[in-house]
């Protein structure tokens, strides 16, 4: 193992996170949809009156241009609708429809079942370090990545 430095660490970081979703990315292509298209899916499932596009956009964190397309892509496949607040008005909010309900439970399975997958690999007392590990690089980084994130 390389010497941990910021470049390395980065580069770890972004080889697992690849593996991860190239594994996640088997399961969802089965399901038509894409990583994106579950943050989405996953976000709306808590909210019943929906959710605005650019408030998705910031909560997932892709440009509204992106959001677009994948908001085109699941009313194609009847995950989701607009609601719009009043006819006479521009605004609406994206709301699950009862086969994107259905899809948000399929997917919270297969993830349970993933993390499930995941986790089982590990001791006890390599799961304790991983978490403190996880939650000292946060307070490190994460909190300064914010700041850095709401000044662009």
């Amino acid at each position: 193992m390389k010497e941990l430095n910021y470049e390395n660490f980065l580069i770890y970081l972004r080889l697992f996170q690849k593996r991860m979703q190239k594994k996640m990315n088997e399961d969802l292509r089965k399901l038509g949809i894409s990583s994106t298209h579950v943050g989405i899916i996953m976000i709306l499932k808590n909210s019943k009156e929906g959710i605005s596009m650019s408030n998705l956009s910031r909560m997932i964190k892709v440009d509204n241009a992106l959001m677009t397309r994948n908001i085109k892509e699941l009313e194609k496949i009847n995950y989701i609708y607009r609601n719009r607040e009043n006819e006479s008005q521009r605004k609406y909010h994206i709301c699950l429809t009862e086969d994107g309900e259905k899809i948000a439970k399929k997917l919270c399975s297969i993830m349970e079942q993933k993390q499930k997958k995941f986790i089982e690999k590990f001791t006890p007392e390599e799961k304790n370090i991983i978490e403190k590990a996880v939650q000292i690089v946060y307070e490190k980084f994460g909190k300064e990545i914010e700041k850095e994130e709401k000044t662009c």
